[in-house]
């Protein structure tokens, strides 16, 4: 049947700092992701500050005295402006869209346009093993293992990639349209303080306390190589082996894209995503 992943998310989503079912992680120092992939939450908000930090960017004071909703920015807690900007990432209506100073409450839309990246699903392993000649690259498939590769890897859930200006890259199930795990690259996660904007506080036409911002707008590369990846322990291994690898291009969100290894696409067991790398030029 149909679904839609906007409606799949929010379902997936829950108020307040309520733990939830979505896997929101990143790469950060002092916050490892493997064995868990959902290090992005309020119990991790110093070390998520920190990456807030990285690029300088202050997180304006959104939520004060004089502020719309008032008891959201006297309460201790609510009134936070690092753990309202995480659980926005969440889901919540931090910066109230609906014009009702509840805060905590998940959010109509939760997640973010798909504007300029392209979808990408990924599956089985499925490369050509067929070759006339030892300069195609069925050639080199065939004899360096890549049958193995397919045959380990033949029952792989297929999974559709995409990134979207709310700062993600969705990991969604596409036979149930769940969100498997959503990823913050970590350049893009110090972008994030400049996604509020403290003058639409109490706007008239009431449109939420953030501006729209083209983060992570690239289209995703898939291809599976034959490399000295990362074990799941974060640590490079000691030969070459198949690994499928996803290319996360940030397209108008900067010069730059993260590699993620999705050899292991669902997070069970020990094995899930393994980031391997972010570049950006500044």
């Amino acid at each position: 049947g149909n679904w839609s992943a906007a409606t799949m998310i929010k379902n997936q989503s829950s108020p307040g700092s309520e733990a939830d079912t979505r896997n929101i992680w990143s790469a950060m120092p002092n916050n490892p992701y493997l064995s868990n992939w959902d290090n992005f939450n309020v119990s991790k908000s110093d070390a998520i500050k920190s990456l807030f930090d990285k690029l300088g960017y202050q997180i304006p004071d959104y939520h004060n005295a004089s502020s719309d909703c008032k008891d959201v920015g006297s309460d201790s807690v609510l009134g936070d402006e690092v753990i309202g900007l995480i659980n926005f990432m969440k889901g919540n209506d931090y910066f109230d869209y609906d014009a009702d100073c509840d805060v905590t409450e998940v959010r109509d839309h939760v997640m973010g346009d798909i504007y300029h990246s392209q979808l990408v699903e990924v599956g089985a392993p499925d490369a050509n093993v067929s070759f006339n000649s030892p300069n195609e690259e069925a050639f080199f498939r065939a004899t360096h293992g890549y049958q193995n590769f397919m045959n380990n890897y033949a029952t792989r859930r297929n999974i559709i990639y995409a990134g979207s200006n709310s700062g993600i890259l969705h990991a969604i199930n596409a036979r149930t349209g769940e969100e498997e795990w959503a990823f913050i690259p970590p350049f893009i996660g110090s972008l994030l303080p400049q996604i509020i904007n403290p003058g639409l506080d109490g706007d008239l036409y009431r449109v939420g306390g953030t501006k729209n911002k083209k983060i992570v707008d690239g289209s995703p590369v898939v291809h599976d190589v034959f490399i000295r990846g990362y074990n799941q322990n974060g640590e490079v291994e000691g030969a070459k082996s198949w690994r499928t690898i996803l290319f996360v291009p940030y397209g108008r969100g900067g010069a730059g894209f993260s590699a993620i290894d999705i050899t292991a696409p669902i997070p069970v067991g020990g094995k899930g995503p393994i980031h391997m790398l972010s570049l950006i030029h500044i």
